[in-house]
């Protein structure tokens, strides 16, 4: 029974029995209440059920508006909401604030209008946002333009989409900015078509490959180059346009360039043309990617011209632009490695230095064309002559030089250089006529720790060695020439010292009228104190102020000087000697001579009258022409010129009438002999004769005895100078000379120097 029952009946009736017909009754009461409790358990039980579903689904909604609002506001795209109803924002997005420029704060609540995102124009978002008006492809992305709030134009992607908030219709707007993507496609697209205007239109040949080398395209400028159409070349390996030698290096850079070690690489190469010959080219290679591939874009310009002119460069640093044999540069090379070659082999090299003598009178008398032309034949033969393989060069100048790289037996340098000297010395037509030169030789051979500095500098000795023997000759290096060397070096630096330290002094010879005994002049004589090695003899060191040129220095002094001094001399009866300067071989071909010679007369005050020039008839003869224009210019000064040494040189008496020689001075040589018998003197009476037809002066040296000086007399010589008249004298005994005068001895029992004391 149902407890509910049971206690109503507890209360009603007590301990009473129930009446037996009322308990179908109560026990259909008792189910009725069982059955009541059974639903409202059900019932509280669907109740608790319903509630925890409902906070269930309250708490879903939360978590999913949170999830919506995260991803709004976090959303990468731009993102606002518009009610439709009046065009008021709803949401803003953080991303929304950094492109529009607007804040959330700014723009919610606010009439999207007021916030100028779009035009009242817009076809897109205008009917979107607004109610009443067709609506749009909702979800579809459609372009549009959008406003920031600086004005900045914004091109965008937007999607739409309808959504209730807050009980009303709203348009969420997405928008992703492709302004940058836009501007980057249109800058591609006008990247590509420039690039295809430059591709179609460059000057420069331009072609694409594969990754395999194989030509893809190839731009119309291949047609000028290499004259191949660019379709034929469509297809085929780029390594098929070049020769097989100059690959390795292309082939290098290729897989450099592919394996991302190098972005682009430039060499230079040659390439076939259409119709067989060579082109030379820079190509310039790049690699890019096309998709997954990998492509290798190729510019030629065209260096032909430039190579040519680089070979020129080359020849011309290499070659001697006249003989077209080695310079010195590529003569040092050769030998430099002819060393290295012989520290391997074992061999022996040799070199073989050659100056020409007297190549400057050709070139004076002749000419530079006709100098040159000289050159180039003594080349040709002296190539001719050496072994094929050995280095011929022309040093510069009228120097050449052999390098015999591998001797064969030690007198083969030597062998060669007698041939050569042979050779050279035979007589070589240029300029219309026969020239003949002499040439000195020096010989090298390298020793084993010799570097090419070591062997030039030992051919270059041995070459001096042979000029200062005469020239014309051979001469091999030993190391004795080297002490030579030195002193040679070490006088001509003291040379150059000499005249600035006054180390130079002058003594005068008189010369004397033969006749009378009146003195007509002196000479002056070049005398060397040297601070440690005391007296120098002239024939020590004129050799080396000749070979060095610091005679023309030294010649400038004596002129001054000896001017300077004739100026002190005058006799008892008033009157005035000359002076007599001997005037070397570098002086006469020296341009300053005669400006020289004005100077020295101009500052101490001497009648031009007064100073003799004397010059060996050999100097004259070397280059007459030039002589002969050197001659007049100083005859135009005034001074007197004389033949010195006549007799010993090549010339003749009948050359006298061409120069405007004022005095012959006969060789000591002739007057020496005068006593051997009539043979010798016939000949210096036969010079005095004819010297006297042409209205020349006659000046005889060396006269040391008084049979001498009577023959000379007699035969009408006019002035003499010699031991027998005086030795050299200073200054100061000279000018007291001419007060006293000549004293002769009575006998001509030997020489009798007469020094005034």
């Amino acid at each position: 029974m149902h407890p509910y029952l049971r206690q109503q009946l507890q209360r009603c009736v007590g301990a009473k029995p129930i009446a037996p017909d009322l308990l179908p009754v109560l026990e259909a009461v008792s189910t009725v209440l069982d059955t009541v409790d059974r639903e409202r358990e059900l019932g509280a039980a669907a109740v608790d059920e319903l509630s925890r579903e409902l906070q269930e689904r309250y708490e879903r909604l939360q978590q999913s508006e949170q999830r919506y609002r995260l991803l709004f506001d976090e959303s990468p795209l731009a993102m606002f909401a518009v009610r439709r109803s009046d065009g008021v924002v709803l949401a803003w997005n953080l991303e929304a604030e950094w492109l529009f420029g607007y804040q959330a704060t700014e723009a919610l609540h606010r009439s999207v209008d007021a916030l100028g995102l779009f035009a009242h124009d817009d076809e897109i978002l205008a009917p979107g946002l607004s109610a009443g008006q067709p609506l749009p492809q909702i979800g579809q992305p459609q372009e549009c333009s959008l406003y920031a709030r600086d004005g900045r134009r914004i091109l965008a992607v937007v999607i739409l989409q309808l959504v209730m908030l807050d009980g009303s219709e709203a348009a969420i707007v997405h928008v992703r900015d492709v302004t940058v993507e836009r501007e980057s496609l249109r800058a591609q697209a006008e990247s590509e078509a420039r690039f295809r205007a430059f591709f179609d239109h460059a000057g420069l040949a331009i072609h694409v490959l594969s990754a395999e080398g194989i030509m893809l395209e190839a731009n119309p400028a291949y047609t000028a180059l290499l004259g191949f159409d660019p379709q034929e070349l469509v297809g085929r390996a780029f390594s098929l346009l070049s020769p097989e030698e100059d690959l390795d290096a292309c082939r290098e850079v290729s897989r450099d360039l592919l394996s991302g070690l190098r972005d682009a690489a430039t060499m230079e190469r040659r390439f076939f043309h259409k119709d067989g010959h060579l082109v030379w080219g820079q190509l310039t290679v790049s690699v890019v990617r096309h998709g997954a591939e990998m492509r290798l874009i190729g510019m030629i310009q065209d260096i032909t011209e430039r190579k040519r002119m680089e070979g020129q460069l080359l020849k011309q640093a290499f070659q001697d632009e006249l003989s077209g044999l080695a310079n010195r540069v590529l003569f040092r090379d050769r030998l430099r490695h002819a060393l290295e070659r012989r520290s391997r082999s074992g061999n022996t090299v040799a070199v073989i230095l050659l100056d020409l003598d007297g190549f400057k009178r050709v070139n004076d008398s002749l000419g530079h064309a006709v100098g040159d032309e000289l050159l180039q034949v003594i080349g040709r033969r002296i190539a001719s002559t050496v072994r094929t393989g050995d280095t011929v060069a022309r040093l510069g100048g009228d120097e050449f030089a052999v390098v015999i790289e591998s001797v064969e037996h030690d007198s083969e340098p030597d062998t060669l250089a007698d041939r050569l000297l042979f050779l050279l010395r035979l007589p070589i037509r240029v300029g219309g006529r026969e020239v003949a030169v002499g040439v000195s030789f020096g010989i090298a051979v390298a020793e084993p720790a010799d570097d090419e500095e070591a062997v030039l500098r030992n051919a270059d000795t041995a070459m001096y060695a042979a000029k200062a023997s005469g020239k014309g000759c051979v001469r091999r290096f030993d190391p004795s020439m080297h002490l030579h060397a030195m002193e040679w070096l070490e006088l001509e630096l003291d040379l150059r010292l000499a005249v600035d330290r006054r180390e130079f002094q002058l003594e005068f010879q008189p010369q004397v009228r033969i006749a009378s005994g009146h003195v007509k002049g002196f000479e002056a004589l070049l005398r060397w104190q040297h601070p440690t090695r005391g007296h120098v003899l002239p024939g020590s060191f004129l050799p080396v102020a000749e070979e060095t040129g610091i005679v023309v220095a030294i010649g400038r002094w004596v002129l001054g000087e000896a001017c300077r001094q004739a100026v002190r001399w005058a006799d008892s009866d008033g009157h005035l000697p000359s002076v007599s300067v001997n005037i070397a071989a570098r002086q006469l071909d020296s341009d300053s001579l005669v400006s020289d010679t004005r100077h020295a007369l101009l500052a101490s005050g001497l009648d031009p009258q007064r100073l003799v020039l004397e010059i060996t008839e050999t100097d004259v003869m070397r280059a007459p022409e030039d002589a002969l224009r050197k001659l007049q210019a100083l005859k135009a000064l005034g001074v007197r010129l004389a033949i010195d040494d006549f007799g010993t040189g090549y010339s003749s008496l009948s050359h006298l009438q061409y120069f405007p020689v004022d005095e012959l001075k006969i060789d000591r040589s002739f007057v020496m002999r005068i006593e051997r018998g009539d043979r010798d003197a016939a000949f210096v009476r036969t010079i005095v004769a004819l010297a006297k037809s042409l209205s020349v002066e006659v000046v005889a040296e060396g006269i040391e005895e008084r049979l001498q000086h009577d023959y000379l007399e007699a035969i009408g010589c006019d002035s003499g100078q010699g031991y027998l008249y005086s030795r050299p004298l200073n200054p100061d005994h000279a000018a007291r000379y001419i007060v006293e005068g000549c004293r002769l001895p009575s006998s001509r029992a030997g020489i009798t120097p007469q020094v005034v004391p």
